[in-house]
């Protein structure tokens, strides 16, 4: 029995993991996997990499040959599109219904708006055009129409037509993805690039599909690794001031996912003892210079300090104050007293304020002046000098009897008691603000530092230095305040902690000196490592979270890791491609060649090698030549264009599930002849599947109808035209009058005929307009007549082909011919503009109708006649 690739398939799919055999029987059930599939296929991976999950996973189904289908697809039916506005020049609300079945062939001159419609399906639908500049889609660039770019693509996949919505870069819908587009934006692809079996046969797309299922898990697990595990590891990193060989630093390297709960604990154990333990010896390892110097630095800022606080009792408690502001009251009662009697002394003085501070730093001045500088010595005041006057030291003017007699008196009064009295008990405030203490270690800017070193020895003379010092300073500023005789606040209470510093004190000189004492070499090396242990015991004490952060990181981390291992598509490819290489390579040479023959061009020297992706089967196009890759260097235009049409048949025959195809232009840049064989095997193709085609080529159009004709299809053809406003309008008519064969040419000229009768009565004129018309319809199809039915298309207008063989066919009767040239009289009489004097009467309605049906019996005749001469000439048939 022949072994089936599916069979081989399923040999291989035995020894993959369960949960891609469960992905195998997922896609050989469904098209398409839904977010359901993949979020439970997801969850099989996760769990079989060890992860944690909220809820297990369904249990994985084997995939098994009774689950393939036969890897056949529904195909879709293109019924046409709807509603397409501002595209290109297309008129609004612009559409195209599609025959369901076999062909449909558009035509339409240029600028008729054929591209317009091409363009939508070829944007929508599966295409070699995969640059994106060239899918653009175009509004009309001359026109005003604003608004977006729509378009409905109307299709039925068994249950009825459905609807899809298209706009520009809108992700293609899957269904539409079986409609196969080709144009000349693609055949150069073809040429150059080869073949893209995107949907396998025979179940041999389920290894390539399963590679998708993998690059989208594998997507979906990066993306969540990039968010939970990231650069996260990084910032559990541990810094160790220095690194060095500690076993806390070991233990911080060589943590990894196994490490436990139990071990992270032992590592990070560090208790007060510790602390105690890493003080003593970080003082011990301290007796160096620089630490001896900082501790006799603290030593003596410590007595210092002592010393300013048997100061501040001895001069800032309550009773010192007291003492201060009953000094500054003596001396404001002696000045208030001396100036009292300046006042009586010096009443009838031309000035006031005699006596008064203003006026005695003034006589110091003038008596500064004169003792140092004018009368250099002599007594002040002098008030002459070798018996005339002396100048005035403050006017510089001769002092007069009564101006001399004023100095003396100002003289004799600053000789007075009371003066000197008071200026004695001014001298003595000033002396006692100049002696007051400046506290140099209370008010100092690092004091606070200084009570931060002590807090770490001693925290409870700390706390009494905070509120001595406060109290201290304050109580200066008040001190200064009572001297000066200002406004003060109350002072605040104060316990002055002299025995508390001085104890203090001594402690740190006991300290000192038994630093300067240290100094064994083998003793201090213990103690070095013993310190660095601990420090960095207590570092990794004090990070235990980032080690456990850290180590769940490096859990998660394998799984993923696990997990990204089980998704990668290098062995499903080798085995995808093997696959190819056995059973499908060979069929897509073999067809390949086949389009080829049919297209005669087998000449060319081109071949076809599997160039396969992980998600579908290439097959590259070989110029078998070392001067260049680019096949379109080497091919004709309409070597090219054939080709490419061997390719895109190629693909389609072997697509699975590959539903209609649309062809647009295809026989531009051929010759009529491969134009034929062109037509032929659409027509050929047609009878397999839906098939739209799209032409400017009216030559084409005909022979497209002729060949269709010839395998018993009845093509649905659709005419557009365009005019000043707009393109894609739709003729009514349907076909062209000169794509139409005899036998439809008769049937519209019925059709046409049929208002004769109400017009022969209404009026007259324009029924002699419309009947003459008719007549030069029948005289074209006389014409074509010769053409078609006498000479059995034996030669054709438009063409460059004979058929010898058909005139086996040909037999023309006296009695037929005859026949012939009085219908065609007829018809030529009717159809010419006769004299205005001539006397040919105007046909009556049934007369046309007898023409017509003579024309009909003619031909039946004549085929008559024709296939009688065929069966009388057995020896002209053609061989098979």
């Amino acid at each position: 029995m022949t072994r089936e690739p599916i069979d081989d398939v399923l040999d291989w799919s035995n020894k993959l993991s369960s949960w891609k055999q469960d992905a195998l029987r997922r896609l050989a059930i469904s098209n398409d996997l839904t977010d359901g599939d993949l979020g439970e296929l997801l969850g099989m991976v996760k769990k079989a990499a060890g992860f944690t999950l909220a809820s297990a996973p369904p249990a994985a189904v084997p995939f098994v040959k009774s689950h393939f289908g036969g890897g056949k697809h529904q195909p879709i039916v293109l019924k046409g599109i709807a509603n397409a506005e501002n595209i290109n020049r297309l008129v609004p609300k612009a559409g195209l219904t599609f025959c369901p079945k076999a062909l449909t062939i558009v035509y339409g001159r240029n600028g008729s708006g054929k591209s317009g419609f091409v363009r939508i399906l070829r944007t929508a639908c599966r295409t070699r055009v995969e640059n994106p500049a060239k899918l653009k889609v175009l509004a009309d660039v001359y026109g005003v129409s604003t608004g977006p770019q729509t378009a409905e693509i109307i299709i039925d996949a068994g249950a009825g037509d459905i609807p899809i919505a298209w706009s520009p870069g809108n992700t293609a819908s899957p269904e539409l993805m079986q409609v196969a587009v080709f144009d000349s934006a693609s055949a150069q692809i073809y040429v150059d690039g080869g073949n893209q079996i995107r949907f396998l046969p025979f179940g041999l797309a389920l290894p390539h599909r399963l590679n998708g299922v993998c690059l989208g898990l594998k997507d979906t697990l990066e993306a969540e690794r990039a968010t939970e595990v990231g650069n996260k590891v990084s910032l559990t990193a541990i810094s160790f001031a220095p690194a060095r060989d500690t076993a806390a630093q070991r233990f911080d390297k060589a943590l990894n996912k196994l490490t436990t709960d139990a071990q992270i604990d032992t590592a990070t154990a560090f208790c007060e003892t510790d602390q105690k333990r890493l003080v003593e010896i970080t003082v011990a390892l301290s007796a160096g210079a620089a630490a001896a110097a900082d501790v006799t630095a603290f030593a003596k800022w410590a007595e210092t300090l002592a010393t300013e606080s048997a100061a501040v009792g001895a001069t800032l408690t309550d009773e010192p104050l007291e003492k201060l502001t009953a000094l500054r009251d003596m001396a404001t009662t002696a000045r208030n007293a001396a100036t009292v009697a300046a006042g009586a002394l010096f009443t009838d003085e031309p000035l006031p304020g005699v006596g008064s501070d203003t006026w005695r730093a003034l006589w110091a001045a003038a008596r500064d002046y004169s003792v140092k500088e004018a009368y250099v010595g002599k007594t002040f005041p002098v008030v002459s000098v070798d018996d005339a006057p002396s100048a005035c030291v403050l006017c510089q003017q001769p002092l007069l009897p009564e101006g001399a007699s004023r100095m003396q008196r100002f003289q004799k009064y600053m000789d007075d008691t009371l003066d000197r009295a008071a200026t004695a008990a001014e001298k003595a405030v000033a002396d006692a603000v100049a002696t007051l203490h400046e506290l140099a270690c209370l008010r100092a800017v690092d004091f606070a530092d200084r009570l931060e070193q002590i807090r770490k020895r001693d925290t409870g003379l700390a706390d009494l230095l905070v509120s001595f010092q406060a109290a201290a300073v304050k109580r200066r500023d008040q001190a200064i305040a009572r001297l000066h005789g200002d406004a003060y606040e109350t002072a605040p209470p104060m316990v002055v902690p002299l025995l508390e510093v001085q104890a203090f004190a001594l402690k740190l000189k006991a300290e000192k000196d038994g630093l300067a004492q240290a100094g064994n070499a083998e003793e201090r090396t213990k103690l070095t490592a013993e310190k660095a242990e601990l420090e960095d015991r207590k570092t990794l004490s004090a990070n235990k979270s980032k080690l456990v952060a850290r180590r769940d990181l490096l859990v998660v981390d394998d799984a993923y890791l696990k997990a990204l291992a089980d998704v990668q598509t290098k062995g499903i490819t080798q085995r995808a491609n093997d696959l190819l290489d056995t059973h499908l390579t060979k069929a897509v040479v073999t067809r390949f060649d086949a389009e080829r023959t049919g297209f005669d061009i087998m000449h060319l020297n081109v071949g076809l090698a599997r160039k396969s992706d992980k998600t579908k089967a290439e097959f590259e196009v070989n110029p078998q030549t070392k001067l260049t890759k680019v096949t379109s260097e080497i091919l004709s235009e309409g070597e090219q264009r054939a080709l490419a049409l061997a390719g895109f048949l190629t693909e389609v025959a072997l697509t699975d599930g590959s539903g209609a195809i649309v062809i647009d232009d295809p026989v531009s840049s051929l010759d009529r002849d491969r134009s034929v064989k062109v037509a032929e095997r659409i027509s050929e193709e047609a009878l397999r599947r839906q098939v739209i085609v799209f032409t400017h080529d009216i030559v084409f159009f005909n022979e497209l109808c002729r060949t269709a004709d010839a395998q018993g299809i009845e093509p649905v053809t659709v005419a557009l035209f365009s005019d000043k406003s707009a393109a894609g309008k739709i003729d009514a008519a349907g076909m062209p009058w000169k794509g139409m064969n005899v036998a439809k040419r008769i049937g519209r000229i019925k059709n046409d005929s049929a208002q004769l009768s109400k017009l022969h009565t209404t009026s007259p004129a324009d029924y002699e307009v419309a009947v003459k018309n008719l007549y030069g319809r029948l005289r074209d199809t006389y014409e074509r007549v010769v053409e078609e039915i006498i000479f059995k298309d034996i030669v054709r207008r438009g063409t460059d082909v004979i058929q010898t063989q058909l005139l086996r066919y040909v037999c023309l009767s006296d009695a037929l011919a005859v026949r012939f040239h009085e219908g065609m009289t007829r018809a030529n009489t009717h159809s010419h503009d006769n004299p205005a004097a001539d006397t040919v009467p105007v046909p009556s309605p049934a007369e046309f109708a007898t023409d017509v049906a003579e024309l009909e019996a003619l031909i039946s005749n004549l085929k008559a006649d024709s296939d009688a001469a065929e069966a009388a000439r057995p020896q002209m048939k053609p061989k098979k």
